[in-house]
């Protein structure tokens, strides 16, 4: 079980990782918003999600999202298409332009971490990497309980 000792640590060290994103982000030749730059991403490994998948990844409002899609569809780099199933809502993709500005970009983010880590292991960055993975599925079922335990309260009170 965690300590909360090792976890102060924990802390430190995921605040410290804000510097480190903050020097990748700052390195980027991207024209567009940082928060843009991040839904690319996400629609680069999700491939078409709907818009209201897209809040719940970032944790944001639906409108907050639909303003950043509005900013990169103007720019032609992703399509809003209907949902077929629900004529209230739309789902997103990258659109070509999208998927190779996309592209160029991770490129030079891993030749960028390439070059920074060329004294670490393979096996090093993989292990890392598999940690960073598990944390994210800790807050992300940790959020999903604390989501059914709200629900469930609401639904006791409503009875």
């Amino acid at each position: 079980m965690a300590s909360e000792d090792s976890c102060g640590e924990l802390l430190v060290r995921l605040s410290d990782m804000g510097a480190v994103m903050k020097a990748v982000k700052r390195d980027l030749p991207f024209a567009g918003s940082r928060a843009g730059l991040a839904l690319l991403v996400a629609l680069s490994r999700c491939g078409e999600v709907r818009m209201g998948e897209l809040a719940e990844m970032f944790e944001v409002d639906q409108s907050v999202i639909s303003r950043h899609v509005a900013d990169l569809q103007e720019r032609g780099w992703v399509e809003r298409i209907p949902n077929p199933r629900d004529g209230r809502s739309w789902y997103v993709r990258l659109a070509p332009d999208g998927r190779q500005v996309t592209e160029e970009l991770l490129d030079h983010v891993r030749h960028l971490l390439a070059d920074t880590l060329g004294d670490w292991t393979d096996e090093e960055i993989a292990e890392l990497a598999g940690l960073l993975a598990r944390l994210r599925t800790s807050f992300d079922a940790r959020r999903a309980h604390t989501i059914h335990a709200s629900r469930t309260a609401q639904t006791v009170k409503g009875h």
